[in-house]
């Protein structure tokens, strides 16, 4: 790959953006690039969390303007970022854990892909700006809707309509972050708290994802309940599942 470097490390993938000459932009060679490894890693069951980082300058620096103002016109320039679109999408709907681990400057599309990520981990020194307004213009990729969903409108409005950056202290008060980390220690933190969820079953974690997407899309209760109760039942009869309580009770000295 030549925008990418990914490695896989106990149940977790890592997937390093690459482009430093450019602060990591995004151009149409990484968006195929990413497209591959996530359809090839989504169905990898030694894959269990995907990460996402860039290097102590940036995380990614948004789309790459040299590539991409070539395409002046709407009907042009709208193919690609749908495409990113759609890849963001596919992103969030994974069904598998996804972190951005920020260690330098995240801004415009660099936001957008960090927010369409379950959790996010930043450095001490990470800066995060969705600063497209500047630019005169808005979100391409989903970001400002994901936005507004993650930290709330009054707050979403503020970062989109100002193109302000902020540091990551910031960012973890707006909620924005998750956990602030020194820089030094972010991809030990990062690893240590992925392989955590990597220990969990991979149907359980699958199934756990599936309920997050279905709360985030507005499914009734009383489905959800439901969902819940058979969800569980089907997993009760997996070997598994026997295996772990057998465990639970010879530990307990109850077998």
């Amino acid at each position: 790959m030549q925008t990418l470097i990914t490695e896989q490390k106990n149940g977790v993938g890592w997937i390093r953006f690459h482009r430093p000459d450019v602060r990591n932009a995004v151009n149409l060679q990484m968006m195929q690039e990413l497209e591959e490894v996530l359809a090839k890693w989504k169905s990898d069951s030694d894959v269990k969390v995907l990460v996402f980082t860039g290097d102590e300058r940036a995380f990614v620096s948004g789309g790459d303007l040299t590539e991409f103002h070539r395409l002046k016109t709407a009907d042009a320039i709208y193919p690609v970022h749908a495409r990113m679109g759609r890849l963001l999408d596919v992103l969030e709907r994974l069904g598998k854990p996804t972190i951005a681990a920020v260690g330098g400057a995240a801004v415009g599309g660099g936001c957008e892909i960090a927010v369409s990520c379950d959790f996010r981990f930043a450095s001490d020194t990470a800066k995060f700006g969705f600063i497209q307004a500047g630019l005169g213009i808005t979100t391409g990729w989903g970001g400002g809707s994901r936005l507004i969903r993650l930290v709330g409108r009054s707050r979403a409005l503020a970062l989109l309509l100002t193109g302000e950056r902020i540091d990551s202290t910031q960012a973890f008060q707006y909620g924005l972050v998750d956990r602030v980390v020194p820089s030094e220690q972010l991809e030990e933190e990062v690893q240590r708290f992925a392989e955590t969820i990597a220990r969990t079953p991979l149907p359980v974690i699958e199934a756990y994802m599936e309920l997050a997407n279905r709360v985030r899309d507005g499914a009734d209760p009383q489905e959800l309940t439901e969902w819940e109760s058979r969800t569980c039942s089907r997993l009760w009869e997996s070997d598994v599942h026997h295996r772990a309580v057998e465990i639970f009770l010879r530990r307990t000295g109850r077998l």
